[in-house]
């Protein structure tokens, strides 16, 4: 049964679900919000938090970087503009880095270029996070590979050949990794979240499988689990009504909390496959069957 570690974490079927409070940008670029996130995550019991992190000159096109920007949840006039408001420095990554070492949670990160997979690394991060942006970015997924960490492979906006592309890369390199099914699309419509694609990718492929979910609610999510995903990540905000790209598509704390509720619910009633009578029928089996025979 394929399974890993992340941190002290076991990450496999027959082991809680690893749940991900995906920051991203919803700290707007301030290093204060991005510490309450945290902090907020860490009540809700979630395993993980992570953030994305970019050199913007390197992880864009500068047609894109230059183009005029737009919009109610723009920050600048331009998308460089806009995509600089929203970077913290590596100096608050650093920090966020080690208020969350010491407050007991995970700290994860998504590079979006070679020089923010660098940096990543000297933060000793337990695992690395590839976002479907980058499925099909073998250059970075071989030196994400090289980091001799779990890789975390989201496959939104990806054909299924492209995701099988991926596998046999990193299978190829012997690297320890999970797909994560996902549509990038924000927030993502029910009809649009094809959870069967995670069973699909545990038959195919025999590897650890999960869930990046952008739909809003928390059931669909939580069901996850019922296909196989062993690993669900999802954006968490303050506030969703929060101007930014991502805050609709968020869960906030009351949503992220309920999510865990329901998740670590839902794996004490999937139980054993093995149907047995159980020691908690015994009285009412006496009581109702005392004069019945199996013929």
């Amino acid at each position: 049964m394929a399974e890993f570690n992340i941190a002290n974490f076991p990450i496999g079927q027959g082991h809680p679900t690893f749940i991900i409070a995906e920051i991203g940008n919803n700290h707007n670029g301030d290093f204060n919000i991005a510490v309450k996130l945290i902090e907020k995550a860490i009540e809700c019991k979630v395993n993980a938090v992570k953030f994305q992190v970019k050199n913007i000159e390197r992880a864009f096109p500068q047609e894109l970087l230059n183009s005029f920007y737009p919009g109610s949840n723009s920050f600048g006039k331009t998308y460089r503009e806009h995509k600089e408001f929203l970077e913290l420095s590596h100096t608050q990554y650093r920090e966020l880095n080690e208020f969350s070492k010491k407050r007991g949670i995970i700290f994860l990160a998504t590079p979006f270029d070679d020089d923010s997979l660098d940096f990543i690394h000297s933060l000793d991060v337990p695992a690395i996070k590839i976002a479907s942006f980058h499925l099909t970015n073998d250059k970075l997924i071989r030196k994400a590979v090289q980091t001799k960490r779990p890789i975390l492979l989201s496959t939104g906006m990806s054909t299924a050949k492209e995701v099988d592309h991926a596998y046999h890369l990193l299978t190829n390199l012997n690297a320890t990794f999970a797909l994560l099914q996902c549509t990038s699309s924000y927030p993502t419509n029910d009809e649009d979240v094809h959870l069967s694609v995670i069973t699909e990718y545990r038959r195919k492929y025999n590897i650890v499988v999960g869930y990046s979910g952008h739909e809003r609610g928390i059931s669909i999510a939580a069901s996850s689990i019922f296909f196989g995903a062993s690993i669900i990540e999802k954006h968490f905000t303050l506030d969703r009504t929060m101007r930014g790209p991502d805050h609709a598509a968020s869960l906030e704390y009351k949503g992220l909390r309920d999510l865990v509720e329901r998740v670590r619910l839902l794996e004490k009633c999937i139980g054993s496959p093995v149907k047995q009578l159980l020691e908690c029928e015994l009285k009412n089996r006496k009581k109702n069957r005392h004069n019945q025979n199996i013929s």
